[in-house]
């Protein structure tokens, strides 16, 4: 049997060994998340070989730090890590929305369900950006076409009733979604009613030259 000064050796040198770990994954978490906010900007932009580039490589980083953290699988859990893995989860959602292509799973991109889902909520936010792009574009159909998939990603996260400590805050950022698809929704309904009566000015203005050589 081991005396205390051993155990208290052995657990010195774990938890050693466990910081180092933590010391070396701090950086690749903080470049998982600029990397991941470079993939937003590139898929807005439509910057496609750019954007899948990058994409392919984020997976294969996100690979390397589970392969990174299996002497510590507890850290894969921790705070900074799980906020890395939602912004990896949110840019390549939006990139797959964006790009019209199939939107990904957990297991596609090696993330955890709840990172996943608080990814999938966040990049709801982003697709409201591509949807007043579209308005402004006067691509209502696309517009609509987003409004769609916010609806459904809000009316399937409200039956996550699970506590935050599980969800890792889903709820509060499904209440946020709420917000911004009435705000998109009432955007579109704007930009339809503006182009009604864009349609119906040329009309009013025949009218009117009619009407003022009927006069006397």
């Amino acid at each position: 049997m081991a005396s205390l000064s051993e155990i208290l050796t052995s657990i010195r040198r774990r938890l050693d060994r466990k910081e180092e770990l933590r010391e070396q994954v701090l950086p690749l978490a903080r470049q998982l998340i600029r990397e991941s906010a470079a993939l937003i900007k590139n898929a807005h932009r439509k910057e496609w070989d750019e954007a899948q580039n990058r994409r392919k490589v984020l997976l294969e980083a996100v690979s390397e730090l589970k392969v990174k953290l299996t002497e510590a699988p507890d850290l894969w859990f921790a705070g900074f890590v799980q906020d890395a893995l939602k912004e990896v989860a949110e840019a390549c959602i939006v990139y797959a929305l964006l790009r019209d292509e199939p939107v990904p799973s957990p297991e596609d991109l090696g993330i955890d369900d709840a990172p996943y889902l608080n990814g999938l909520l966040e990049a709801m936010g982003e697709l409201r950006r591509a949807t007043l792009d579209a308005i402004r574009s006067e691509d209502l159909s696309t517009a609509e076409k987003f409004l769609a998939i916010m609806d459904e990603v809000y009316f399937e996260a409200m039956t996550f009733d699970q506590a935050d400590a599980i969800t890792q805050g889903a709820r509060r950022r499904t209440d946020a979604l709420r917000a911004i698809l009435e705000r998109t929704r009432s955007d579109i309904t704007l930009a339809y009613q503006y182009r009604r009566l864009s349609n119906l000015l040329p009309t009013l203005g025949e009218v009117t030259e009619n009407e003022n050589e009927l006069l006397p």
